[in-house]
């Protein structure tokens, strides 16, 4: 029994750093996209791109990993995933064609698409009730806290070379060693009919505003990390390591907002922390788009990490509570493919908005949405 405590806590080690490698794949190069503009000879756009591509392809690859996990179980996924990542991600060390690093962004997403699933999907099959909310708010403070850590490493290490940061990409190899060692197989037994997916989404319609918000909050998150480094360049700041606090701040505040959400949830409805989520969304979009002073700034993308902190955990545990444990690996597979469709479409949606308003229209653009959908939400009784 003590050994199986012992394992129980490992697995739970394992789980959690490898949650901050999902957040890794995108901010810990976050500091050096305008270095990785002019070393690889690109537009803003395309820059983008590279921060973006392996969100498509988590998209993609996220179906076709749930159905695995609902056939076959996590273990195996989830110490492929990480290998994957350590080989895909690291090899932007010794990259220099932009579009061969496109390529290897493109791998490294269908590794992020099998961490990050089977993670929701471990947590959500090991622990129940009161413990499972603490667990996925842990899991939320994980990916913010390696939000403030992965952006220092890397504005620090770009401040030697745009390459260097792709080298934190290889922890992925020992992780997986690791995983492979003390991961337990959470599927309880083999599922030869698990069903239709289209029937669920029928008879549980509230998927359809999971998967929604999910899209929009990962679209919104996105959005900062693309388009913030360029308004702070504007402002005189393009140190990669001063770029990197302001997305720290973003992280830290959604980090400490995340270890409280098993006391956030038992006080609030899913309803009242999305309206909540929202409204300092508005305050914090809107006020980045007139903002003149840092200070405003890192204030405002604060307030967004607060959001970020109470909503990602609900949406995870709204999402498996809504289903039978037969269909989570495919319902939060394509959950997080959302989420990563809206980090991808990040660019897509204000990269226009940038090209005819400017950069503070990008973040006026996302607090004008953000509002109405407040508005939407309020006049839902339900």
């Amino acid at each position: 029994m003590a050994i199986m405590k012992i394992f129980k806590k490992f697995t739970l080690w394992v789980l959690l750093a490898s949650a901050t490698l999902t957040v890794m794949t995108g901010s810990i190069i976050a500091p050096v996209l305008n270095l990785l503009r002019d070393g690889l000879g690109v537009d803003p756009a395309s820059v983008g791109l590279i921060i973006t591509t392996h969100a498509l392809f988590m998209a993609l690859f996220s179906p076709l990993i749930g159905n695995l996990i609902d056939r076959v179980g996590a273990r195996k996924l989830f110490v492929s995933g990480l290998v994957l990542y350590g080989l895909a991600g690291g090899s932007g060390l010794f990259i220099t064609s932009y579009w061969v690093l496109i390529v290897s962004r493109a791998i490294l997403g269908i590794a992020v698409a099998a961490i990050a699933t089977t993670i929701a999907v471990t947590i959500l099959n090991l622990y129940k009730g009161v413990e499972r909310n603490k667990i996925m708010g842990w899991r939320g403070s994980a990916n913010s806290f390696g939000g403030i850590i992965w952006p220092l490493i890397g504005g620090f290490l770009g401040g030697f070379s745009w390459h260097l940061p792709f080298a934190v990409y290889f922890l992925g190899i020992p992780l997986g060693f690791f995983a492979l060692i003390t991961m337990p197989e959470t599927r309880k037994e083999k599922n030869q009919n698990t069903g239709s997916v289209l029937k669920v989404f029928r008879i549980k319609p509230v998927l359809f505003v999971i998967y929604g918000l999910l899209f929009l909050t990962m679209t919104l998150l996105y959005t900062i990390v693309v388009f913030l480094p360029q308004l702070l360049e504007t402002m005189g700041i393009s140190s990669p390591f001063y770029i990197s606090l302001f997305l720290a701040v973003t992280a830290l505040s959604a980090g400490l907002t995340s270890l409280m959400y098993g006391k956030i949830k038992s006080r609030l409805s899913y309803k009242m922390i999305v309206l909540i989520a929202l409204s300092l969304w508005t305050v914090g979009f809107t006020a980045i788009s007139q903002a003149s002073s840092s200070v405003i700034i890192a204030a405002s993308v604060a307030l967004f990490g607060v959001g970020q902190g109470m909503v990602i955990p609900a949406i995870m545990v709204w999402a498996g509570e809504t289903v039978a444990t037969s269909f989570r690996g495919r319902i939060i597979s394509y959950l997080i493919a959302f989420g990563f469709i809206g980090q991808f479409s990040s660019t897509i949606i204000f990269g226009p908005v940038s090209l005819s308003f400017g950069l503070n229209g990008v973040f006026l653009m996302a607090g004008v949405i953000c509002a109405l959908l407040l508005v939407i939400s309020v006049a839902i009784r339900k």
